[in-house]
């Protein structure tokens, strides 16, 4: 298999690149991503701190007729 293909670069455009890559460097070390919110848990109490009341299958309602 072939090796790469050198690239050649004019020293302007070299120089271009540099400043692009340290201006990128920087700006990911002063302004980090956001973190993500913090996924909120559901409480088994009510706000006052009385617990909630067990769970029940819903109740089996008849056949509406009409």
């Amino acid at each position: 298999m072939a090796g790469p293909v050198p690239l050649y670069l004019s020293p302007e455009r070299l120089e271009q690149l540099q400043r692009i890559t340290d201006a990128i460097r920087l700006r990911a070390v002063l302004y980090p991503p956001p973190k993500p919110p913090q996924r909120r848990r559901r409480t088994r109490q009510y706000l006052s701190g009385k617990p909630n009341p067990p769970w029940q299958p819903p109740r089996y309602r008849g056949r509406r007729r009409g």
